[in-house]
């Protein structure tokens, strides 16, 4: 029971996270291939910085989740490798987000200037 559980969690979560990152990525280039004022990059560098701020928070919801499988991982049996692996997959992916998108956000704040 618990397995299926879990299994149908992480299908969940991975169509949820892949479906909503291409709708964002395909507004941000869009606005981005428009913006041609002082004002369109700083509405772009806002953006970039909302959406690092976003993958910041997942990423410390993934570092909760590997400290409670590391502090509990006698509960997750032989599920608990892939969990941890998973979680620890999503919590590099998260950090390179945030990083790539306060690139993108110091990038636009510069081509204001």
């Amino acid at each position: 029971m618990r397995t299926t559980i879990l299994t149908i969690t992480l299908i969940t979560a991975a169509l949820f996270i892949s479906g909503t990152s291409l709708a964002e990525l395909g507004k941000m280039d869009k606005a981005e291939a428009q913006a041609k004022t002082k004002f369109d990059h700083i509405g772009l560098a806002e953006m970039y910085e909302k959406e690092a701020n976003e993958m910041n928070a997942k990423a410390k919801e993934q570092k909760v989740l590997l400290e409670e499988y590391k502090q509990h991982s006698e509960y997750y049996g032989r599920e608990g490798q892939d969990f941890q692996s998973h979680h620890e997959a999503l919590l590099r992916e998260y950090s390179r987000a945030a990083e790539r998108n306060k690139e993108m956000a110091a990038l636009h704040r510069k081509m204001i200037k």
